[in-house]
């Protein structure tokens, strides 16, 4: 049987013709459409931040109602300084853009008055502004004359009230124009204003006046009739005549405005017009007019509103396309259309859609001179209508020369031109509405720079008078700051220094300093001057060919040279066009020469460069050139990587470099191919390789001629090879592409026809085989052939899957007379579609149906099943159901409706479902249920053919259960029913209740309905206030159903109301949205794994939310735990389990540093989950400021009796007096004592106290029930010990309360009586050693008193710290860190410890031939083999001759002129190769580990140097703050206890030197601080009582400037503390009192505890009487600290007493320190005392061991933070890019030396980074930040530092009992410190590698860090002075080197030496 195809095959012509056909359509549709694409091709977008050289954003964002925004601005021409007018302020900022100062021009009560800028000029060292608001009462002027420096009104401004700007705003525009008054020279401004009709009273702002700016009286001064123009008030013009200005400039002598405005008062049109008035005119009679049109470029429209102009010069282009004369310029104007109806309205309304027009300002001159020849001969239509007493006689005198045009002379009185100035624009802008517009000249093009209201920058290329080109726009993103702000458009100011290539752009919030072009952001030659010449692309920018950079002209070496700067419009970039022979070889040919043509090859400049042929970088060759061509060779064959497995190729990169630049300049892929690797004919021949296939021996090959020599062998050649006419795929033997779908049904014989083509002779073919792939296995058939068609023989195809149809492969394999087989190639995938008649078509309908059955398929219904007409089961039946033979399928039957009940009032939308409901929608006639009809008229689209039905039901009160009757029209047209008794009802819903009725703001408060008869109709919905309350359809019963609430925008109650099917029904209850909750504080917060901890939140609106969870997110997984809420502003919560990455199982670097961090502990994400509010699902992470994360340790192990350390035998525990002991570990690392309950079986114990490994706590006194607490596990007979640790349950084991027998007793009797004869005898012994058996006995008390107190101590002084650190975190959000000047660090971290200083300024006057001589060595320096061989020599010096202080003096000034001069990354260049060369010295000499150790060479020390200057921006903005939180951490842990400001001891302290051992007594106290006498506002500052008065003042300074810097704040010494003590009167507190009492020579320290001040005393700061002569006025005369001096005191590092320097007495503070003394009691003066505070002391060390637990303590308590800032240090993440390269430099030594020792690389890194910064960072802060450490704080920092050296030591860190205490207290820190370390290194390995170009960039951001801090010229002497002294030594090493004699670089040097030494001795001789 034949198988039936849809549609018919096609033959083989028709296929080709098609085929044809196709290609020929898609030819045509890319000629078409290509060159459209072209010619629209879309501006490139640029990036701001690319282009921003600086920014100032406006720092007030609100102003009452009125938003704040910048006005206008100003550059002074001289300093750059910028001048910008803003509404109620002016700026001033340096060049910079930094504010220097600012002046409020606001007016009113609390300044409460709006005064826009509306103008700002600089003119004769003023700055002129002027406002729109006048406030007569407070003496507030329009304008005023301001000094330039403080921006303060000087005595220039005058008196004159004259009306000069227009309010709000209307718009206003001035110029300064120098001219004539009476007769003089006199510069006056010009100003053109709009009508202003509010803010102005009863006087008028003149349209346009011109005004004196002389001083006094006459500022602003105008007369009225011969220095402005008066509108006409019989003209129509009152109330308002709004004109707006949008540009001013001068040109010749006139001064021209351009606006906006109605053609007339009574014309509704607006136009676009210009004005002018002549400078020399005597009065402004000459004042002229002019309109301008701008029209589409289709002509077809005007642009009428004018947005901006500008008036300037053309480029050569478009000055020769305009034919401009050699004066003339052009006015540039960007117009948009007016939205507005102008029927209907008189207000303008600019719309996108704008226009680019331009005027020779020659036409526009002609056009004013035809307004006056128009004025004064034809008469009042030339007249300007809208000004009082305007005047044209008509006189018919033409004027006879050019006069009155500019002097009237009383002829005429403002003329208006009739005739229109019209250009056509040469851009539009359809999607830009313009604001602004400048333009300016790069090379012979013509750039225009136009702003947009949407904060765009648009770069348009002007190319010709009638064609322009948007090439660039730059978004200017709006800040997210300026909350309340939609729009930051451009304002009309602008302007470019085409000097410095800068623009000035102003926004309404922004002012920016920007380049003109960004070159550099073209990487390719094809996006730097474009891919279609002259259409797109930068006239800034071309290619520069050798550098392979995009560039500006003069930025390229020689750009005039042959093709070595191609302009943007080149029409071609440089480019390898042709490869010869090939540009692919087999993989087989190695070393072949080829020629490449490469398109714009630049010549070489001379003979000795050539150019190089690179393939990656493992193969490099000269390449030979010939006109634009070069020769060169292919690799050898070992160098061609491997072909990889499943390709056919690989590939090598041919670049081409150039000696001159060693740039590899352009490149093409070359690939090396292998054609074997394909299988088939088409693949092979089809290959972009030199490919055949050789047809009867199945193989592809290169060498067809050669390796296919069989007879009768059909070789097809590649496509891309030279051969016979059988080339390409289209000669392969293969299928013919499918004329239709072959159909066959599953089961039934069926034939398979196939056409093929180019199949061998049938001679040589033995037999043909056709197979179908079903599921996976093979299903054949054999074929015949008849010329080129095949048939497949009948067969009986069969799949399982139960699918309508399944598509299958068919596949065609022939053998040939040798029993080879082949597969017939098949191009386009032939495939069969096998088809089951019954799957899915379970009913009589859906079988027969057009819809779900194509009538190819020849399906009918038989028996009950459908299947095709031939198939057995249909060819046995009589009962077979066609589509045309007159039988009906069987009734329908309704199996299930959905819903089941409806509201009485209907609308319910129901569906049956069933079987044989009808072939089609039309087949349903009618559904009834009871006796009304169902509508379906609406649900034609939800039918489902058979199988459902939807209709919708009417109203009915029957409430019984009814019928469902549905009616079909069967095939022959009868009707048939079918019936479902008893289905649906009716039902009346009914609500009672809603709980809850309050919920958050942010919605997803799940909502519980109750009623009755609420399971009614399909859609249900909640309505609150008409807000949606999701409601769960399928959860609903007739009782109660749930709601989720949605968000609300307002908070308040609102109306709760269902809707069942759209039946209302309203209920009495009310639901209020309250404001979201609010979490403020997690308390404990830190928890085990398991999870398990009660955890207390804090907030706000907590008992809102029903079921509240704490959320815990680890890596994206989320952990929950639940809540219950206490109160409004408290609930509880329980700490969910959480499980942590494996760290060996993840290769993600944060995950790795979360799993490794886990060992121990790790900070997680902590929120919540309360209904709907996202907010704070995330509340706390590590990143997020004022709050503390969760932090997650292991988990507490607690071990059971069976354990070894119990040394119980079976595994039952014993009592032994009256305490528990349980062992484990981890016990107390997230827990206390109170939440921990022990469970001797149902009693609890008590007195819990629990370390690390132990717990204990007091038994019961009575043995308990066997069992466990809960009354199980009694096998035993013994009570169970049980620890609930949180909620967590730990079972110990079994207890056994011990009975003791007699024996015992009497063995215990006998051993006392033996024990008490022995105390006897050793009385006498024990005689001698009681002295000691008491210390020892003393210190035991100490150490269980200070063990009871640890616990409390710390928990109460991390709960402080906390408090403390929330609000220093909060102030520095507010102030930010106090970081130290740029030349500040820069000082601590190159010339630390050195007594050389680089100088800030040059020498006054130096002479000019020391200059030169710097210069000469200035340059010498720049020389690298110069460079080298001086630090080769200087660092061969022995220490005697050359101190390491003076090498790293050397390489510190070194280091600086290379700052100077922008050349760090020449010297990294040098640094490298140096250390290079150390690397190999150090392996010659086998000591690797100890290189880079120390800072003893120039080549160190510059290393260090480095590395400072590279950190910089990383410390400042990344890991300065968590060092800088720690330093404060400690500083405010040490305060809140005792500190001796002698001995500088503290109670809290991490270092054992600086610990005070005694036990002092002490409580906090609160003082109330006077800040400000005036306003009585005062601070509460806490204090210590026994605080020193010093002390006391520092913390008072603290707490007053907080984080401000410490340079610019009072010291101690410059404040008295004065104590205001009610009747008593002021009393200043000092540090000694001059009564206290010389108890034998000691006198003790005064506190607040001597003087007897009491808690909440008040207390001023007030300037020092010693130093009140030194006063500043730093703060204003009403502060309580007026005066305070900053001259003094900044000389000491710590705090010291203040005392008589006359006064002999030994002082103490806490406690009396001998140590001090010992060495010369003689000289125990307070002058000794005061520098000996400074140093750091050694207490006695009276069982110092006692008091390790207070170290531990205080260590404890900072510890997160020391934690955090470690794992912050050594974040990968904000490595800079030099530490990469640095760590790159290292692991490339290691490979090229094959150094075997694993760790050398590491300890290099180690000493480089860790330890040459930051351990010295760590040691002192105050290098890095504006601060003064205490004692206790430095000597803290410093252990933290040792630790952190440690963790890098390679050796293993022995320690015992008597090595030093903070390496003790640090030993668990350093494995963990360890890891870090590791994790770092291993980060900075993956990260991609660094080039030096990318480091580069880098390093001249570090550069400009530091520019201009230091003297060059002084810097260069300083090094002169010391290089000098080995001259000798030097030039002799520069003659014995090669490189250095052919720079004759010996000479230079002694050039310089001969300089400085004849200039000095020909002074000396004139002397």
């Amino acid at each position: 049987m034949r198988l039936e195809k849809r549609p018919s095959t096609m033959a083989t012509g028709a296929r080709a013709s098609l085929l044809i056909m196709e290609r020929l359509v898609l030819l045509l549709l890319i000629c078409v459409f290509l060159p459209a694409v072209y010619s629209q091709s879309q501006p490139w977008i640029g990036n701001l931040s690319a282009y921003e050289i600086a920014s100032f954003k406006n720092p007030v964002q609100v102003v009452q109602i009125v938003k704040t925004q910048l006005d206008h601005f100003s550059v002074h021409p001289d300093t750059g300084d910028v001048y910008i007018g803003a509404v109620n302020y002016i700026y001033r900022l340096d060049e910079n853009l930094v504010q220097v100062v600012n002046v409020s021009t606001a007016t009113g009560v609390e300044e409460r008055n709006v005064n826009y800028n509306k103008i700002l000029v600089l003119q004769g060292g003023r700055l002129i502004t002027c406002g729109n608001q006048m406030d007569k009462d407070m003496g507030i002027r329009w304008c005023a004359s301001r000094n330039e420096d403080d921006l303060l009104e000087d005595d220039l401004t005058g008196q004159i009230d004259n009306e000069v700007a227009a309010f709000g705003n209307y718009t206003t525009e001035s110029i300064v124009v120098p001219g004539l008054y009476n007769g003089d020279s006199a510069s006056r401004l010009y100003v053109a204003t709009s009508f202003c009709d509010e803010g102005c009273d009863a006087w008028s702002v003149p349209p346009v006046s011109r005004r004196l700016l002389d001083a006094g009286g006459r500022f602003m001064y105008a007369n009225v009739d011969d220095d402005q123009l008066i509108l006409s008030t019989t003209a129509g013009t009152d109330p308002l005549f709004p004109i707006s200005y949008v540009s001013s400039f001068v040109w010749k002598k006139f001064t021209y405005f351009v606006s906006f405005r109605k053609e007339d008062a009574t014309d509704e049109r607006h136009v676009s017009k210009m004005s002018r008035v002549c400078h020399d005119s005597p009065d402004l009679d000459s004042y002229t007019e002019i309109v301008i049109q701008c029209y589409s470029q289709a002509g077809d429209s005007i642009h009428s509103l004018v947005q901006a102009a500008h008036v300037g010069p053309a480029g050569p282009d478009l000055s020769q396309s305009l034919s401009l004369n050699v004066d003339d310029e052009v006015l540039y104007a960007v117009f948009a259309k007016n939205a507005a109806n102008q029927a209907e309205t008189d207000v303008p309304q600019p719309k996108k859609g704008s226009a680019l027009c331009m005027y020779k300002m020659s036409d526009i001159d002609a056009a004013f001179e035809a307004a006056v020849d128009g004025c004064l001969t034809i008469g009042n239509t030339y007249s300007v209508g809208y000004l009082q007493n305007n005047r044209c006689p008509g006189s018919s005198t033409p004027p006879i020369n050019p006069g009155p045009y500019c002097d009237a002379m009383g002829r005429y009185k403002y003329a208006d031109g009739i005739t229109p100035n019209v250009s056509t624009a040469v851009l539009e802008l359809p999607d830009h509405l313009t604001s602004s517009i400048i333009t300016s000249i790069e090379l012979d093009h013509t750039v225009a720079f136009i702003g947009t209201t949407e904060a765009q920058l648009l770069k348009v290329h002007i190319e010709s008078g009638s064609s322009a080109r948007l090439y660039e726009q730059v978004p200017i993103p709006f800040d997210d700051n300026l909350k309340g702000f939609t729009t930051n458009p451009v304002k009309r100011d602008m302007k470019i220094n085409d000097a410095t290539g800068e623009l000035h752009l102003l926004t309404e919030q922004k002012f920016l300093k920007m380049r003109v072009e960004n070159c550099g952001q073209y990487t390719t030659c094809e996006t730097c001057i474009g891919t279609d010449a002259g259409m797109d692309g930068d006239p800034y920018c071309g290619w520069c060919t050798l550098q392979r950079q995009c560039t500006r002209y003069n930025e390229c070496p020689q750009p005039d040279v042959s093709s070595r700067w191609l302009s943007y419009n080149d029409p071609q970039c440089i480019k390898i066009t042709d490869i010869a022979p090939y540009d692919s070889h087999p993989i087989t040919l190695s070393e072949q020469q080829i020629t490449l043509t490469v398109q714009q090859l630049p010549d070489l400049l001379n003979s000795s460069l050539h150019y190089i042929c690179n393939f990656d970088d493992v193969f490099s060759n000269q390449a030979f050139k010939s006109g634009d061509t070069l020769q060169c060779t292919t690799p050898p064959s070992n160098l061609i990587p491997e072909i990889m497995m499943a390709d056919d190729h690989s590939s090598m990169l041919l670049s081409v470099e150039s000696t001159e630049t060693g740039v590899n300049f352009v490149d093409r892929e070359f690939s090396f191919y292998d054609c074997s690797s394909h299988t088939s004919c088409v693949s092979c021949v089809g290959s972009p390789w030199a490919c055949d296939w050789c047809v009867f021996e199945n193989r592809c090959t290169h060498e067809s001629t050669s390796t296919c020599s069989g007879q009768n062998e059909v070789i097809v050649t590649g496509q891309n090879n030279k051969g016979t006419s059988m080339q390409g795929p289209d000669s392969c033997p293969q299928l013919q592409i499918q004329g239709g779908e072959t159909l066959v049904s599953n089961g039934v014989d069926r034939q398979i026809i196939v056409q093929t083509e180019n199949l061998p002779n049938a001679a040589q073919i033995k037999s043909y085989q056709c197979s179908l792939n079903i599921e996976g296995g093979k299903q054949s058939a054999t074929a015949t052939r008849e010329n080129d068609t095949l048939t497949c023989e009948d067969n009986l195809y069969i799949y399982t899957a139960d699918e309508q149809e399944l598509n299958v492969d068919l596949t065609v394999e022939w053998t040939d007379t040798n029993d080879d087989v082949h597969l017939l190639d098949d191009r386009y995938g032939f495939n069969v579609t096998l088809y089951k008649c019954e799957s899915l078509r379970p009913d009589c309908s859906r079988c027969l149906s057009e819809v779900t059955t194509q009538e190819e398929l020849g399906c009918v219904w038989c028996d009950g099943i459908c299947a095709v007409n031939d198939s057995a089961v249909c060819l046995m039946t009589n009962s077979m159901v066609t589509r045309d033979n007159g039988l009906n399928c069987p009734d329908p039957v309704i199996e299930e409706i959905l819903p089941m009940s409806g509201p009485i009032e209907g609308n319910t939308s129901l569906t049956l479902s069933g079987t044989d409901l009808g072939r089609q929608f039309d087949d349903v006639q009618e559904i009834t249920v009871g006796d009304k009809l169902c509508d379906t008229s609406d649900f034609r689209g939800e039918y489902q053919t058979g199988a459902s039905v939807t209709c919708r039901t009417v109203p009915h009160n029957e409430s019984e259960p009814l019928d469902l009757i549905v009616i079909v029209t069967g095939l022959n047209g009868a009707l048939q029913t079918g019936t479902r008794v008893g289905i649906f009802t009716y039902k009346d819903p009914i609500i009672s209740e809603v709980t809850p009725t309050i919920g958050p703001q942010s919605g997803g408060t799940l909502v519980t309905i109750k009623g009755t008869s609420l399971d009614a109709g399909k859609d249900i919905k909640a309505d609150i206030g008409g807000l949606l309350c999701v409601i769960e359809r399928d959860k609903v019963n007739d009782n109660n159903m749930t709601c989720l609430t949605s968000g609300a925008l307002k908070t308040g109650e609102k109306n709760f109301t269902v809707l069942f099917d759209g039946s209302v029904r309203n209920t009495s209850m009310m639901y209020k949205y309250e404001t979201d909750p609010k979490v403020g504080k997690v308390t404990p917060s830190k928890s085990v794994l398991a999870g398990g901890r009660v955890v207390k939140v804090n907030g706000t609106n907590l008992h809102i939310i029903q079921k509240p969870q704490l959320l815990i997110t680890v890596d994206e997984e989320e952990f929950r735990g639940d809540c219950t809420v206490m109160s409004e502003t408290s609930m509880s919560c329980i700490t969910p389990a959480v499980q942590l990455p494996n760290s060996s199982q993840t290769d993600s670097p944060t995950r790795r540093r979360v799993a490794r961090a886990a060992e121990d502990g790790v900070n997680v994400t902590t929120g919540f989950i309360m209904d709907g509010v996202v907010g704070l699902r995330n509340w706390c992470s590590g990143k997020t400021a004022g709050c503390t994360p969760m932090e997650y340790v292991q988990d507490p192990v607690y071990y059971g009796f069976d354990h070894p350390s119990y040394e119980y035998t079976d595994g039952v525990g014993i009592k032994d007096g009256s305490t528990l002991q349980v062992r484990g570990a981890r016990i107390n690392w997230a827990i206390t004592s109170e939440e921990i309950t022990v469970y001797v079986a149902d009693k609890q114990c008590t007195r819990i106290s629990i370390g690390e490994a132990n717990l204990f706590c007091d038994l019961p006194e009575d043995q308990p029930r066997p069992g466990n607490y809960t009354g199980g596990n009694a096998e035993m007979n013994l009570p169970i010990v049980m620890v609930k640790h949180g909620t967590i349950d730990y079972t110990i084991g079994p207890f056994r309360y011990s009975t003791i027998p007699w024996i015992i007793i009497a063995i215990s009797v006998i051993c006392a009586v033996v024990i008490l004869v022995a105390v006897i005898l050793a009385a006498v012994l024990a005689r001698k050693s009681a002295g000691a058996s008491k210390e020892v006995y003393k210190c035991l008390e100490d150490i269980d008193r200070v063990q009871r107190e640890l616990g409390e101590d710390m928990r109460r002084a991390f709960a402080e710290l906390q408090t403390d650190m929330t609000d220093l975190t909060s102030d520095l959000e507010g102030l930010g860190m106090p970081f130290v000047g740029q030349r500040d660090y820069a000082t601590n971290m190159l010339f630390v410890a050195l007594e050389t200083k680089p100088m800030t300024s040059d020498p006054v006057n130096p002479e000019e031939h020391v200059e030169r001589a710097m210069k000469k060595f200035s340059d010498l320096l720049g020389n690298k083999t110069f460079l080298l061989t001086i630090i080769q020599v200087l660092d061969a010096e022995r220490e005697s001759k050359l101190p390491v202080r003076e090498k790293a003096a050397i390489a510190s000034l070194l280091t600086v002129v290379m700052m100077a001069e922008n050349k760090l990354g020449y010297l990294t260049d040098i640094l490298f190769s140096l250390m290079t060369q150390m690397v190999q010295d150090s392996l010659d000499n086998n000591r690797p580990r100890t290189l880079f150790r120390r800072t003893e060479s120039i080549v160190e020390k510059l290393l260090s140097n480095w590395i400072a200057l590279c950190l910089y921006d990383s410390v400042k903005d990344y890991t300065g703050y968590p060092l800088f939180v720690l330093y404060r951490a400690i500083k405010c842990h040490c305060e809140n206890g005792p500190m001796d400001v002698i001995s500088g001891q503290a109670k809290f302290t991490l270092s054992d030197e600086r610990l005070l051992t005694e036990d002092i007594e002490f409580r906090e106290m609160t003082l109330t601080v006077i800040v400000n006498d005036a306003d009585g506002e005062t601070k509460e500052v806490k204090v210590l009582d026994i605080d020193s008065i010093s002390q006391v003042k520092e913390k008072i300074l603290d707490a007053i400037f907080r984080n401000k810097p410490y340079s610019t704040r009072p010291s101690a010494k410059e404040v008295d503390l004065e104590w205001r003590s009610g009747k008593a009167g002021h009393i200043i507190l000092q540090d000694v009192d001059p009564n206290s009492p010389n108890l034998e020579g000691w006198k003790r320290v005064g506190t607040l505890k001597y003087f007897h001040v009491p808690n909440k005393s008040k207390m001023a700061l007030v300037s020092a009487q010693a130093m009140s002569s030194q006063a500043s006025n730093f703060y204003s005369q009403d502060s309580a600290y007026a005066n305070v001096g900053f001259t003094g005191g900044r000389s000491n590092r710590f705090t010291v007493v203040e005392a008589d320097p006359e006064d002999t007495a030994r002082l103490w503070h806490l406690t009396k320190v001998e140590d001090s003394y010992q060495d010369d009691t003689s000289h125990r003066t307070v002058k000794q005392l005061k520098r000996m505070s400074m140093m750091p002391s050694r207490p006695k060390k009276r069982f110092r061991e006692i008091f390790i637990p207070r170290l531990i303590s205080t260590k404890g308590t900072i510890q997160q933070y020391i934690d955090h800032m470690f794992q912050s240090i050594l974040n990968a993440d904000h490595a800079p890019r030099a530490v990469k390269y640095l760590f790159d430099f290292f692991d490339s030594q290691s490979v090229r030396h094959d150094i075997e020792d694993s760790g050398a690389v590491k300890v290099w890194k180690g000493n480089s980074l860790p330890l040459r910064f930051w351990s010295g960072a760590i040691r002192r802060p105050d290098f890095i930040f504006d601060i003064r450490p205490s004692r206790p704080v430095e000597a803290s920092m410093e252990v933290i530092a040792q630790a952190f050296y440690d963790a890098h030591e390679s050796s293993d860190q022995k320690l015992g009992k008597n090595s030093d205490l903070s390496k003790l207290l640090f030993k668990k820190d350093l494995d963990d410190i360890d890891r870090l370390v590791q994790s770092y290194y291993e980060d900075i390995y993956n990260m991609p590698r660094v080039s030096f170009d990318e480091l580069n960039k880098e390093l001249i951001a570090t550069c400009q860090n530091f520019t201009g801090l230091f003297s060059k010229l002084s810097t260069l002497l300083q090094l002169w002075d010391y290089i000098r002294n080995f001259n000798e030594k030097i030039v002799d090493a520069l003659e014995e080197g090669q490189d250095a004699q052919v720079d004759h670089l010996a000479f230079k040097m002694v050039e310089i030496e001969q300089i400085l030494a004849n200039e000095d001795s020909s002074d000396e001789h004139d002397v």
